[in-house]
């Protein structure tokens, strides 16, 4: 099974704070000597220590280049170090560390993407400047998912929800599509049902729109529901993600915050780029 990021999603990440209006871009000043431990601390050292994780589209390893990363996240990454005058240090974690790593002081900003969740809000301090949404996936052999052009075609009591137990996607989907039977099995938060539905003991299976493309690649011969761009154009269960730091620094936070919302259009083209590319 397939891991994605969603380990720790919950239906109550939509109800995250909004950001305000935005503001001009050379307004975002560094705040000055003593303001910011945190910002003195990078500025001293000269580095800004970034913990990363490959996560299309977010974060995508570079196979050429001179940057190790391309993506929304990484633009904002260099925006920071530039605007601080330091280079970048990537650090590089696990799917169970980027988080932790704030704690441990390995990181002064985790920009493997994340989830913005209530649960992990009243851990850390989150930046938000994407968002995540669903479709569903099956096999392109399968005559009820070559069909079905809508999820709502799919709400049927002959299909079948392949979900990993006790999941937001797995609930979202059998919600979505009350007629439907549901499979689920045990696995993690980060897991997908691709076994059950590559056997054939169910229809269909919830997926981050993103991640299919990543998916089809490595197993051919799966569709998405909606179909296609449909699928990319995707609001449903639609949840922010977003990149950390510990908690107790409000001007270093209020600063990354101000900066990302500053440059949010160069952040959103940075991130379509990355998708049509790999579409």
């Amino acid at each position: 099974m397939i891991r994605s990021i969603m380990a720790g999603a919950m239906f109550l990440a939509m109800a995250c704070a909004s950001s305000p209006a935005h503001a001009d871009a050379t307004e975002i000043e560094v705040p000055r000597p003593g303001a910011s431990q945190r910002i003195d601390a990078i500025k001293q050292r000269g580095v800004l220590r970034v913990a990363v994780l490959d996560e299309y589209p977010w974060l995508k390893r570079s196979i050429a280049g001179a940057a190790p990363f391309h993506g929304p996240a990484w633009r904002l990454a260099e925006e920071y170090a530039t605007r601080l005058g330091v280079r970048i240090e990537t650090v590089e974690v696990e799917f169970a560390n980027k988080v932790s790593i704030l704690a441990d002081g390995g990181a002064d900003i985790t920009i493997a993407p994340l989830l913005r969740t209530p649960a992990r809000e009243r851990i850390v301090d989150m930046i938000s400047y994407s968002m995540a949404a669903h479709c569903a996936f099956g096999r392109a052999d399968n005559p009820k998912v070559a069909r079905a052009l809508t999820l709502d075609d799919l709400n049927r009591p002959d299909i079948t929800i392949g979900s990993i137990e006790n999941t937001p996607q797995g609930a979202w989907l059998q919600g979505r599509l009350p007629e439907a039977k549901s499979r689920a099995v045990p696995g993690n938060l980060a897991d997908l049902a691709t076994d059950e539905v590559l056997s054939g003991r169910a229809d269909v299976a919830p997926i981050d729109k993103f991640f299919f493309a990543g998916l089809a690649r490595r197993l051919p011969g799966l569709v998405t529901v909606p179909k296609g761009d449909a699928c990319l154009a995707s609001n449903e269960l639609s949840i922010a993600i977003g990149m950390a730091v510990s908690k107790g620094q409000p001007e270093f936070t209020a600063w990354l915050r101000g900066v990302a919302d500053a440059i949010k259009p160069q952040v959103e083209a940075e991130q379509t780029r990355v998708t049509k590319a790999d579409h």
